[in-house]
């Protein structure tokens, strides 16, 4: 049986009678003398009016409970409350509780502390090796851009991890992004490093002792660099790349890097939008090497939006090809590549115009391609145009005609091709008889030879 004590704290006699008659037991003890519904009815209470009076009209002891840390009785706020204190009698008081409470802060305040000591010390920042825009691969320089211009930088160098960029302008394909950070990271000679600003869960720990690893996606960067301020070192790297972009020229190994880098940029929104319309009709394929060597396959002729002309087409077929039965839906599925293949092949062979398709909305454009496209090879679109017909700006050339001042450098059968800076009209010849385009000095341009 279960003993209350009431200590009122209202001095009118209706709601201390409202009180009596909630928390009165029955005869037996056990159950309840009135439902809560009757007490209200009977005292002319709403439901809130009585919630309100039973948490601040007064308290509900019960000596019969104490609290195993102080020994004061047990306080019930409820009629479900008090069930459960007198089922479970190692449950603290509300003091007790607020001191346990503070005393787990304070705990875990101090290994916050400790494990951001911990980092500060195993990852330090460093104030040497400025990075030399000349002396960066395309892509690190691209993914650099990316990575600092984020507005979040702005306050203390700071990136913001690769996993949480915004659904609607992811830092680079879902399926590169892992790759592309981890190139970054150890990209020679070094540009980044992890800033001990980062999360503590980006770090690895053993025995909370950082081990030295760090977890691609969520940790922070900050950039390698002799300015002590770190926005500022990141506000001096856009600056040059922005003029390098903009003006040019470009370092030499760029020219034969761009077409690698939008290839692997294209395929990746291929492979995005194949996944995208496949799961549209309810279908799913796990993308192999087979996949990607059909996509990249068709993009070597095609424009991205061409290819999204044929993944659709390919699609809706492979669809209904599952409702007319006979197959399952990984069957229906998997033949969806030999029909992007096979239209590919058609339309190359036969000459046939395709319509290029825009990129959906639904299938954002990263920010590493956004750079890449608009940025530096100044093109508008990255589905309009196959990067075979794609030449990189003119700016991308020095003022002698060379692709860079170091171009001498190069073995001479991987030399670029040194234009004239002025031709005269004897210069230029026809246009190519392949593709079209003006060359100088030959008849067939260097990209239809490769072809």
């Amino acid at each position: 049986m279960t003993t209350i004590e009431l200590e009122f704290f209202s001095e009118n006699p209706d709601e201390i009678a409202a009180l009596r008659a909630y928390w009165q037991l029955a005869d037996d003890g056990e159950a309840w003398a009135q439902t809560v519904a009757e007490v209200r009815h009977q005292h002319g209470l709403s439901s809130v009016q009585m919630t309100r009076l039973v948490r601040e009209g007064a308290d509900a002891r019960l000596p019969d409970v104490a609290c195993p840390q102080c020994g004061d009785a047990a306080v019930a706020t409820s009629r479900t409350n008090l069930t459960e204190l007198a089922r479970l009698t190692n449950i603290l008081c509300a003091s007790c509780t607020n001191l346990a409470q503070a005393e787990q802060a304070r705990l875990a305040t101090e290994r916050a502390d400790a494990q951001r000591n911990a980092i500060a010390q195993l990852f330090p920042v460093h104030h040497t090796n400025t990075p030399d825009p000349q002396q960066m691969t395309l892509f690190t320089a691209v993914a650099l851009h990316t990575l600092f211009s984020d507005p979040a930088v702005e306050d203390e160098g700071m990136t913001t991890p690769t996993k949480i960029w915004p659904k609607d302008r992811p830092w680079a394909p879902a399926r590169l992004r892992t790759d592309y950070e981890r190139r970054l990271v150890l990209s020679d000679p070094p540009v980044i490093r992890a800033h001990p600003g980062s999360h503590p869960n980006a770090f690895a720990w053993e025995s909370d002792n950082p081990t030295g690893s760090i977890y691609l996606g969520d940790v922070s960067y900050y950039l390698l660099g002799a300015e002590s301020s770190l926005p500022a070192r990141s506000v001096w790297l856009l600056r040059e790349l922005n003029r390098i972009f903009r003006e040019g020229p470009w370092p030499a190994a760029w020219h034969h890097q761009w077409k690698d880098l939008w290839d692997e940029l294209a395929l990746a929104q291929a492979s995005a939008y194949l996944d995208m319309k496949l799961a549209e009709h309810h279908l799913d394929m796990k993308q192999g090497d087979g996949t990607l060597t059909a996509l990249s396959d068709a993009l070597a002729t095609f424009s991205l939006g061409q290819v999204f002309n044929f993944i659709y087409r390919a699609t809706k077929d492979s669809a209904a090809y599952y409702q007319r039965g006979g197959v399952n839906k990984r069957q229906a599925a998997n033949s969806t590549v030999g029909r992007i293949s096979a239209a590919a092949d058609r339309a190359r062979a036969n000459g046939w115009e395709i319509k290029p398709f825009s990129m959906p909305w639904t299938l954002p454009m990263t920010a590493v391609g956004e750079i890449l496209v608009g940025k530096v090879m100044w093109q508008p679109d990255m589905t309009q145009v196959a990067s075979r017909d794609i030449n990189p700006p003119l700016h991308a050339w020095t003022a002698s005609g060379s692709t860079a001042d170091s171009a001498a450098e190069w073995p001479s059968d991987e030399r670029p091709d040194e234009r004239p800076a002025c031709p005269s009209d004897d210069e230029i010849n026809d246009d190519c008889v392949g593709c079209g385009r003006q060359i100088y000095q030959a008849t067939v341009c260097e990209q239809c030879k490769l072809l």
